[in-house]
């Protein structure tokens, strides 16, 4: 068998959110290459068709949607469970980024995402004009307010309005504090 480098340790709970294809290659990197209690880890997924893997692996598997209305719960407890920092691995669609990664900061975990992803609805709102409902207003950290990033200019607007985004980061003006 290869020795693969360890890279890190994972002293808390691992959460990883979908097991598609890009589930099925992320989970054999983190077990190569960080050290992790395995009976720490959960996968969650609205679909079962894999789970096998899984099952094989010992891998505890929550079959279920992560949605708007049950984030919170589902996810807290099990970011926090038995100590240590947690760390979200969020590989689905249809789950909102911002809202998960904001949850995460708030309990203290670490958090990695493949995508900017919004809830469902996001790109077919009505209410919303097109250049609202694109992927460049979602990776511009729309609606943030500075209290939740502390590294960069934050929006807040009104979604029905239509103006373009703040910069943010390196390339910003230098605030007054």
């Amino acid at each position: 068998m290869t020795a693969w480098p360890v890279h890190g340790r994972i002293d808390g709970p691992i959460v990883m959110i979908g097991f598609g294809s890009i589930g099925k290659g992320t989970l054999p990197l983190i077990e190569r290459h960080f050290a992790f209690d395995k009976a720490r880890l959960v996968v969650i997924d609205p679909e079962d068709k894999d789970r096998k893997l899984l099952d094989e692996r010992g891998i505890r598997f929550i079959h279920k949607a992560v949605t708007r209305d049950n984030y919170r719960e589902l996810l807290t407890p099990l970011l926090t469970a038995g100590g240590g920092q947690g760390f979200c691995v969020n590989l689905s669609v249809d789950t909102s980024s911002l809202a998960i990664m904001e949850l995460a900061r708030e309990v203290g975990a670490l958090y990695i995402d493949t995508v900017v992803e919004p809830w469902p609805g996001f790109y077919f709102d009505p209410k919303l004009g097109p250049e609202a409902r694109s992927n460049y207003a979602l990776r511009s950290f729309r609606g943030w307010s500075s209290r939740r990033c502390s590294t960069s200019r934050a929006i807040s607007r009104s979604s029905s309005t239509s103006r373009k985004p703040a910069r943010t980061g390196a390339g910003s003006p230098k605030r007054s504090a």
